[in-house]
């Protein structure tokens, strides 16, 4: 597939590293668009996302403009007649239902990550303002569910003598915004209910998990609600941006935890520490696409969804074998295709 001259930029690199079994990132972003630095701390509401229609659209422009620049090449001479032609490699076959299922699984963890993500950092804001010492006051971490249009956070104490983590702080936040917020005092904390207990739980069996943060000296735990009582808890460590300007595509890591506490599944989403620049879109302008290459799975993930949304730019990915071009935002996943 012909890639447009930014977009080829943008994914070379990441090529280029693919004999050492990781992932990259592209280069700084061309002169017309320099790189500033974001804020550090993502905005409160979900960044627009460009649509994947429109994606398409820019990247079929910018493979108008490389045609129209492209100068004219020779013909290659013919094969010898003891050499025969190469075979060209078969293209990718469209995707099938079940990897558009697979797809559409993907942006819903990927969107329900980064709620959790939002959901803890206003919370945390909102019990800093408040609780003068958190460690002093018994908090041991916090789980995020959802209710509703809103999510409930419970800042919780490690529970003594086998009896059930209890709730110290817990806010709610709808529209970005804690609309109540409750303080519990020692002696007065009601016990998590028990699939809360099992959430607590299941974030403090992933703490032995040698897991190394990328950036940031970090990992942001996010605990996803089990889709039964006694169904499977999954457990992200997330990296958090380390400097300016930078955001971690590596150091992210899935656990599963049965349901009798034990780790069932571990896996890292890259092979090394990969930092993507992410450069500041001006007023007026839609936000460049940042390209990467992911080598661990056929398909993009969960992560680059959450990192879509995290970034506020839209992500070309270049995953499978043989390999397939992807745009990715907070929206959907779909195939770049000639």
């Amino acid at each position: 597939m012909r890639l447009t001259k930014a977009l080829a930029g943008l994914v070379a690199a990441s090529l280029a590293a693919s004999a050492a079994g990781q992932d990259t990132s592209p280069p700084a972003p061309p002169p017309a668009e320099p790189a500033a630095q974001p804020p550090a701390e993502p905005p409160a509401e979900t960044p627009p996302q460009r649509g994947l229609s429109g994606l398409e659209d820019t990247v079929n422009q910018l493979r108008d403009e490389q045609a129209a620049e492209q100068p004219a090449t020779p013909p290659a001479p013919a094969p010898t007649p003891t050499a025969p032609a190469p075979t060209p490699a078969a293209p990718a076959q469209p995707l099938g239902a079940a990897q558009r299922a697979q797809l559409d699984a993907a942006v819903q963890r990927g969107r329900l990550l980064y709620a959790i993500s939002r959901a803890g950092l206003i919370a945390t804001q909102d019990m800093l303002a408040r609780v003068s010492d958190p460690a002093g006051a018994g908090i041991a971490g916090w789980i995020a569910e959802p209710e509703g249009n809103a999510s409930r956070v419970t800042f919780f104490a490690s529970g003594a003598a086998g009896t059930p983590p209890s709730a110290v702080y817990r806010v709610t936040i709808l529209g970005g915004r804690v609309t109540s917020r409750e303080v519990f005092l020692a002696g007065n904390r009601p016990p998590l209910g028990p699939h809360q207990a099992r959430m607590a739980a299941a974030r403090a069996a992933i703490e032995p998990l040698e897991h190394p943060a990328c950036g940031g000296a970090d990992l942001n735990v996010l605990v996803v609600p089990g889709a039964a009582a006694d169904a499977p808890i999954d457990v992200y460590q997330m990296s958090v941006p380390g400097r300016r300007g930078y955001y971690p595509v590596g150091g992210h890591y899935k656990t599963m935890i049965a349901p009798d506490g034990s780790v069932a599944a571990s896996r890292g989403f890259t092979n090394a520490c990969l930092e993507l620049p992410v450069p500041e879109t001006p007023a007026g302008r839609q936000p460049l696409p940042l390209g990467v290459t992911h080598l661990l799975d056929p398909l993009p993930t969960e992560i680059h969804v959450f990192l879509a949304l995290a970034t506020g730019h839209p992500l070309v990915v270049v995953a499978g074998d043989p390999q397939r071009l992807f745009a990715v935002t907070g929206e959907g996943i779909a195939e770049i295709r000639n």
